[in-house]
């Protein structure tokens, strides 16, 4: 395989890194203070990533995940120091086992196409668990000298997922808690009830003066701020029995204009 990552600079001290192959697309981010730098997310993290982030910086690399899903924390052991939110760790547990991701990738698939599923993407949800791992709570800031990055805790998509602001450089990295195509919420053994999310959106809605842009963990990038307004109203109808509910990629799904929010099918109360 070539090397799958795409480097495009943000500004003099942010990098935005896009894993992309045939099978998948993420995004990860650099960010560089004077002392040490911090890598949000890691991917599947393929051969290449290391060497990707070292050939951008010569600090000390610290590890914070959005979340603590496969296709965010593969390449966390290529790294010293890695940090989860406390609240992630039996989702991490979950992840680490390539059955379990297999069931999430296939769900609903005939056996075939799990068969020939289970042989493409081994590799890729194959989790090296090894490093130095620490957990943090709502309340923590990454200081990099000079630059500093605060936690946002904004449960829904996973227990631990969180955002990171940089209020200096007016950025938020919003993992999967905000992407320009939908939130997935249907996950039966980790994702939070819509009311918890509806709550995490609260909370970025209440930051948006903070903030200009919003880079997420997949799809295009930047993202609007005027998702957050959409996702809200989503969570929101949701929680009030008003949404319109539809079917994307097999998965039930909430919509409202440019977003959808996948449920489980015993959250969905019809219109």
């Amino acid at each position: 395989m070539s090397n799958p990552y795409h480097v495009h600079s943000l500004n003099e001290d942010t990098y935005l890194i896009e894993e992309k192959t045939l099978v998948n697309q993420g995004l990860c981010y650099l960010l560089c203070g004077k002392e040490r730098a911090l890598l949000i997310d890691t991917g599947f993290g393929y051969p290449g990533l290391k060497e990707t982030v070292t050939g951008l910086t010569k600090l000390p690399v610290t590890v914070a995940n959005t979340h603590a899903h496969v296709d965010h924390v593969g390449g966390n052991h290529y790294f010293e120091e890695i940090w989860i939110h406390e609240a992630d760790k039996p989702t991490f547990a979950l992840h680490a086992n390539p059955a379990y991701t297999l069931d999430i990738l296939t769900a609903g698939m005939p056996g075939l196409v799990r068969m020939v599923l289970d042989v493409l993407t081994r590799k890729m949800r194959r989790v090296d668990t090894s490093g130095n791992y620490h957990y943090f709570g709502d309340d923590k800031v990454f200081h990099l000298g000079g630059r500093d990055v605060e936690v946002i805790p904004t449960p829904g998509h996973s227990p631990g997922c969180v955002c990171f602001l940089d209020r200096k450089a007016r950025m938020l990295f919003s993992g999967d808690s905000v992407c320009e195509w939908g939130v997935l919420l249907h996950f039966e053994k980790e994702s939070c009830p819509p009311k918890t999310y509806l709550q995490s959106m609260e909370r970025l809605k209440g930051l948006e003066d903070a903030y200009d842009t919003m880079w997420p963990g997949h799809h295009g990038y930047p993202v609007e701020k005027a998702y957050v307004d959409e996702y809200l109203t989503c969570a929101g109808q949701i929680v009030d029995g008003t949404a319109e509910y539809g079917v994307t990629q097999g998965r039930r799904c909430a919509k409202y204009k440019r977003i959808l929010i996948t449920v489980p099918k015993e959250a969905v109360r019809e219109i």
